[in-house]
């Protein structure tokens, strides 16, 4: 395993314990993360703020890794990442981009179906 690929497993696994502090420790400044089809969001504290969105709302976290690969400091992950809501697991299928370097994660780039993130919260949260 490179760095990189380390680096990526330290964040989801910040994921799977609800660990804020031990996510933004895994981005260097200035870190881009882009919820593709939202917008991008630069630096910790907007990164913060994102991730507290729907972190919040979650009593268990659980991102499944299905496959990872590698290239120049370039992570490509396929995951599962689930969210237990008012006792309602949320799963939602994602593939992410991580560019990192030596200070950590520089970009972070998500892509996922909106739509069925949206009716899965919606029916979680009884909306």
């Amino acid at each position: 395993m490179t760095a990189a690929t380390d680096q990526v497993l330290k964040l989801i696994d910040g994921f799977n314990t609800m660990n804020m502090d031990a996510i933004l420790g895994c981005f260097a400044d200035g870190a881009v993360y882009h919820n593709i089809p939202m917008q991008p969001v630069i630096g910790h504290d907007a990164i913060s703020a994102t991730l507290a969105g729907f972190m919040s709302a979650s009593t268990e976290v659980v991102w499944e890794l299905v496959h990872v690969a590698e290239n120049n400091g370039v992570v490509l992950t396929e995951r599962v990442d689930k969210f237990k809501i008012n006792g309602t697991w949320i799963a939602l299928p994602v593939m992410g981009t991580f560019e990192v370097s030596d200070a950590g994660i520089t970009e972070w780039r998500d892509y996922f179906d909106l739509a069925d993130f949206q009716s899965q919260f919606a029916a979680a949260v009884g909306g």
